[in-house]
C-alpha cells in the first residue's frame, strides 16, 4: 500500500516536472538515476557510498534530485563537454 502511494506520487511529480520544467525539483528512484549516468544500479549504491547527494523517504526508500546528481558527477569525476556548441 505504501509502494503503490509512492508510485502514484512519483507518477504526479512526473507529470507536473513536464509542464513546470525547472521549477519543482525532479525526485527519482535509483533506476532512473542509473539510466541517467548510463550505468547499473549497483554503481548508483557505489555512488551513494562516494557522496552522490540523496533524500530518505521513510526507511528503506531513497529520492534523488536529478539535478543535484548530475552536477555531483559532473564535479566529482571531472567531466567536460568536448566539441562544439552547435554540435558539429
Amino acid at each position: 500500500m505504501v509502494i503503490d502511494l509512492f508510485a502514484q506520487m512519483n507518477a504526479i511529480i512526473d507529470q507536473s516536472n513536464e509542464v513546470l520544467t525547472g521549477t519543482i525539483p525532479t525526485f527519482v528512484g535509483k533506476q532512473r538515476v542509473a539510466a541517467a549516468l548510463g550505468c547499473c544500479v549497483r554503481s548508483v549504491d557505489n555512488f551513494m557510498q562516494r557522496g552522490l547527494p540523496y533524500y530518505k523517504a521513510g526507511h528503506r526508500q531513497v529520492r534523488f534530485d536529478l539535478e543535484e546528481v548530475r552536477a555531483w558527477y559532473k564535479r566529482t569525476y571531472r567531466c567536460q563537454r568536448i566539441g562544439r556548441e552547435d554540435g558539429q
